[in-house]
């Protein structure tokens, strides 16, 4: 996914107005006055959605964090303290007392 350039919307943004003022017949004028509220507003949607999307990442990145935190660290620590309990079997220990 690409982002909107906003220099280049700027551009359009400044021709279509000069356009919509300054075209000889009422016609151009009229269709390019159109373009420009159409591209305003598209720019408009885009901005929501951005802003909506920036809201989303902030909340998944927040789950996350939480996630890690308060589900998983606690099992991989009590995961690491079974392994480190079980590190020896009883044979294991069988066989140190006999050497």
């Amino acid at each position: 996914m690409k982002a909107i350039d906003k220099r280049k919307h700027e551009w359009l943004r400044i021709k279509l107005f000069r356009l919509a003022q300054d075209a000889a017949d009422s016609e151009t004028r009229e269709a390019a006055a159109d373009a420009l509220r159409a591209l305003l507003q598209q720019y408009e949607t885009y901005q929501e959605m951005i802003e909506q999307l920036k809201d989303c990442i902030s909340a998944y990145e927040e789950m996350q964090k939480n996630f890690r935190s308060d589900l998983l660290a606690p099992a991989l620590r009590e995961e690491h303290k079974e392994r480190k309990a079980t590190k020896y079997s009883v044979r294991d220990f069988q066989l140190m007392v006999i050497k």
